[in-house]
């Protein structure tokens, strides 16, 4: 199994809100750079090549992450145009030479229980074509910050909305996707880069389920948070520090 991460954002947000430049997959919480949570989710799913989609900041998180992180061979893929999370996916994608299904992760996406050992259990389940990692979700001004997934019997997805007006439960979708083969095969297919469509994650996944594919939403971990600005990054250091369990999470980081 191959991981991508996509790190290629210029942190706009995150930098206007710390009111300096820098590239936000490296800000830490306890001294962890953001983009090695990423990196150690894969490292527990036994993971052995990861792709890196950088843009200006790419030369940084070459310095830290290099080319070998516990035992994961690295590679870095620039993308040359930033036109939204398919498109830098497309771009690690066409440089995967072989794959047997794609792990994808966000650089400034984190969990609090990772749940590694559910995800594994997708991995082994020929059922499924593809799954989105979900938290559930009280606050549900959250999820209309983020994503929201609709299922059917049996986490079945239906449909996914990008940053819903109306939320209709309290499923909160993550960047952590899980596709196989055949959803990377017709993603190829389809993807047209000129009018840059499927543009976001969403879309992916609706095209892929009004193709027949079947994709499961499994509950990845107790808590999610998408790192945009200082504030949140605040919030996730506070989370850290108040709860036990989390706290022992990113020890074992």
């Amino acid at each position: 199994m191959t991981g991508i991460i996509l790190a290629a954002g210029d942190g706009v947000r995150f930098n206007d809100s710390t009111g300096q430049e820098g590239c936000k997959a490296l800000s830490k919480i306890n001294s962890i750079h953001l983009i090695e949570f990423a990196l150690n989710n894969l490292v527990k799913l036994n993971v052995t090549e990861v792709f890196i989609v950088v843009g200006r900041f790419g030369d940084l998180i070459k310095e830290v992450v290099t080319d070998n992180y516990k035992g994961i061979n690295i590679f870095y893929v620039e993308q040359p145009l930033r036109k939204g999370i398919i498109n830098a996916f497309m771009a690690a994608l066409t440089h995967i030479k072989t794959y047997n299904g794609i792990i994808l992760q966000l650089a400034d996406e984190v969990f609090t229980e990772f749940n590694a050992e559910a995800v594994k259990e997708v991995l082994k389940n020929a059922e499924y074509d593809f799954c989105c990692g979900i938290t559930f979700e009280k606050n549900r001004e959250k999820i209309k910050a983020n994503f929201s997934v609709e299922t059917d019997v049996g986490m079945i997805i239906k449909k996914c909305t990008e940053k819903p007006n109306v939320v209709k439960n309290d499923i909160k979708g993550t960047g952590f996707c899980v596709f196989n083969n055949n959803c990377l095969d017709f993603l190829k297919r389809i993807y047209n880069e000129e009018k840059n469509t499927p543009y976001d994650l969403c879309d992916y996944m609706n095209h892929l389920i009004s193709e027949g594919l079947k994709g499961l939403a499994l509950c990845i971990a107790q808590r999610e948070f998408n790192i945009n600005t200082l504030s949140e990054l605040i919030e996730a250091e506070n989370y850290f520090a108040e709860n036990r369990e989390a706290e022992e999470c990113i020890e074992l980081c």
